[in-house]
């Protein structure tokens, strides 16, 4: 099928413009969606600013506030190692991603605020 189109577009303009096209499809933005709970709790943390800055994150977000209110533990996300651990006010998180990189985070119950570290 590609063959096919490239035999259309004709040659070397026809490559040009495939490479266009497709360097525009993966540099464009793209939405993150994430299938659980757990996994919608890590991108919202992640958000610069308060977790809860867009409208998407205030049902996790207010679900994890209540689940560690009540004892609760910090959910789990495919893909993702989240490891906790009680801090004086609150909980401090570290997120590992499946390519090894890590984030740090300072979670206060008291205020309910997220400050990565």
């Amino acid at each position: 099928m590609i063959g096919r189109l490239m035999n259309k577009l004709g040659g070397g303009t026809g490559a040009l413009a495939l490479c266009a096209a497709g360097v525009v499809t993966v540099a464009a933005p793209q939405p993150a969606y994430a299938s659980d709970w757990g996994c919608q709790v890590v991108l919202c943390l992640a958000t610069p600013g308060s977790p809860t800055k867009y409208a998407e994150c205030v049902p996790p977000i207010t679900k994890l506030w209540n689940a560690l209110a009540t004892g609760g533990g910090f959910p789990s996300c495919t893909g993702v190692g989240i490891k906790t651990k009680s801090a004086k006010h609150g909980y401090t998180m570290t997120v590992t991603q499946t390519d090894g990189t890590t984030s740090r985070y300072s979670l206060d119950t008291r205020y309910q605020t997220v400050t990565q570290q």
